[in-house]
């Protein structure tokens, strides 16, 4: 047999990644993300092939290699000056959106699941109307930060991103969770109770592969 010749099959090759992308897929399906442009993973594999996936549900045989279509080519982009980050996620869950439609988009820590994004996440109310060779660049300058695990972009939702497809997944859960508590306590009318910064940054951190892992438990039954 070639060496070397299933690994040149894209029904094969990068085959972890495939199945961790097409459970992300199915997860965003069941979420409400399924509709065309709100949800797309992109995922460098370790031979640096591109992989992404959207948020129908599809399989591993059917998960996209190279530059995705629409705006995934501008998130491409900025993955590409990104080396830290082998993931990048972009939804539009509701509350995230709802948040990135404020001309105040910032997420101030008020419980533990805000207090993971304080310092951590940027703002982009710019994005849009360019080509991706431009916005790609951008984007990445904006999140080149360390430390970085999110930006909202404005009017249009949320953006996470990390060294692994698990860990981003989770962000995302995470941010969306925070912002419902964050638009609900404004709906009060009240003053927000703000956590001082060392509070903030003394919230335990969340267990993102047992997140991941959970999800690609039910996507396996």
């Amino acid at each position: 047999m070639q060496k070397g010749l299933f690994s040149s099959l894209p029904s094969i090759s990068n085959w972890p990644d495939r199945t961790d992308l097409s459970a992300a897929s199915h997860w965003a399906l069941r979420a409400g993300l399924g509709e065309r442009g709100d949800f797309m993973a992109l995922l460098r594999a370790a031979d640096e092939t591109l992989l992404w996936c959207d948020g129908s549900g599809i399989g591993p045989n059917d998960i996209g290699t190279g530059t995705p279509p629409d705006l995934g080519a501008a998130f491409a982009a900025a993955l590409a000056d990104l080396p830290q980050s082998r993931c990048l996620i972009f939804a539009r869950p509701p509350k995230a959106r709802a948040l990135a439609a404020l001309s105040e988009s910032m997420l101030p820590p008020i419980c533990p699941d805000s207090a993971l994004f304080h310092h951590a996440h940027v703002v982009d109310p710019d994005f849009g109307g360019r080509s991706p060779e431009e916005e790609g660049p951008r984007l990445a300058a904006l999140l080149s930060a360390p430390g970085t695990r999110a930006a909202v972009i404005g009017n249009q939702g949320v953006l996470t991103l990390a060294p692994g497809l698990g860990t981003a997944l989770s962000l995302l859960h995470r941010f969306e969770r925070a912002t419902e508590t964050y638009l609900r306590a404004l709906a009060t009318g009240h003053a927000l109770r703000i956590l001082p910064d060392e509070l903030a940054a003394a919230q335990p951190a969340p267990d993102h592969e047992a997140f991941f892992a959970a999800i690609k438990a039910v996507n396996s039954d």
